[in-house]
């Protein structure tokens, strides 16, 4: 791609072609974003949702690279307007939104750019609304002005740039009293690149998702990992780690990886083990694996609510290590937005039910 020109492409992450390009695109960023990657949004889609990718090349050398979800709402039992192009964009579980990578000096021009083709792009296909989970890392963002930008609960990132002592030294000390009561139950952790216990890894992260109430969506089988072993982790972008008592795997994560960044992703705990505080053992070796392998972050993210007992633990391996978490909420058919709702009102009325959008859900028609 010439530097002098500019190029626009809407990547189909469901067309073989599109998916090598993409592939090719995310391997040849600095970020390498987990959650940028054709094979993870593959692995993470919901029923009806195609994956895509908007790229952007910029003359001054400024890129963007943008993956997201897209649905169509045409066939809403509740739509009246079947025929006519609608969507709706989201982009994947976990840290999104438009990617920028190029000078500094030239994001705000290439940002403007950006946005200006991708909106015309987005009328072409009827978009009506677009919700994004932002990067936690606000200075990889393409700048954008539609929408409205919603903070939501604190994050906690645990900061690996710092000597081994120092990071040891800011734990609160029930986490070092945990780690060291683990250490001395002999507990062994290994990390595990390929998947080689993959078969443990998800008998004990089912039994957490059903203990912990999770949505059916987070009950993912075996092949949509094996999906990801194949996509994202061939190219380097995740490890397995694991604790073990004797033989069994007792504790164990799924992490993403970034160029400078680890992401606690999914995974879980037997509670026959809680007293032996292997979650504590296992963040606290990822912390010295990342750090030495020259990892800047690693990502253990927010709790289910602000402030609730999730982000309690998290928050005690790096107290100062708090990120705002946002999200954005753009309407790009107000028009065609508010009478979705009305007409998802009207269709629920005719069944009996007396519906309305669920506070703080966006968008509402899909409440």
């Amino acid at each position: 791609m010439s530097r002098d020109q500019e190029h626009f492409r809407w990547l189909d992450g469901d067309e073989d072609r599109d998916y090598t390009e993409w592939c090719h695109l995310w391997e040849g960023t600095r970020a390498r974003r987990p959650h940028d990657h054709p094979g993870f949004l593959r692995m993470m889609r919901s029923a009806g949702h195609r994956p895509a990718a908007a790229v952007y090349a910029h003359p001054t050398g400024g890129r963007v690279m943008y993956p997201f979800y897209w649905r169509s709402l045409e066939d809403l039992p509740c739509s009246s307007d079947s025929g006519i192009p609608a969507i709706h964009l989201v982009s994947p579980y976990g840290y999104g939104g438009p990617l920028y990578e190029g000078p500094a000096e030239n994001q705000a021009i290439v940002s403007k750019a950006f946005e200006d083709r991708f909106e015309a792009e987005l009328r072409g296909r009827g978009a009506v609304s677009e919700f994004v989970r932002e990067d936690l890392f606000e200075e990889r963002l393409t700048i954008r002005t539609r929408g409205d930008r919603l903070e939501q609960q604190p994050n906690v990132v645990v900061r690996l740039d710092r000597h081994p002592d120092q990071v040891w030294r800011e734990y609160l000390p029930k986490v070092r009293k945990n780690v060291n009561r683990a250490r001395q139950q002999e507990l062994r952790v290994v990390f595990d690149p390929c998947g080689e216990f993959l078969d443990q890894f998800l008998a004990v992260y089912h039994a957490t998702m059903e203990r912990t109430g999770a949505a059916a969506s987070f009950f993912m089988d075996r092949e949509r990992f094996e999906l990801l072993g194949r996509t994202l982790g061939s190219a380097g972008g995740l490890t397995y780690v694991h604790v073990f008592a004797g033989e069994q795997i007792i504790s164990t994560e799924l992490l993403l990886l970034s160029s400078d960044a680890i992401y606690s992703f999914l995974g879980g705990t037997l509670p026959a083990y809680f007293d032996m505080r292997p979650n504590d053992l296992l963040k606290h070796e990822v912390i010295e694996w990342g750090g030495g392998r020259g990892f800047r972050h690693y990502v253990l993210g927010g709790g289910i609510t602000a402030g609730d007992g999730i982000y309690i633990y998290k928050r005690a391996f790096d107290p100062s290590g708090v990120y705002h978490f946002f999200v954005r909420r753009i309407v790009h058919d107000p028009e065609r937005y508010d009478r979705l709702v009305e007409e998802h009102i009207a269709y629920e009325r005719k069944r009996g039910t007396d519906w309305k959008p669920r506070d703080g859900f966006f968008p509402a028609f899909l409440a």
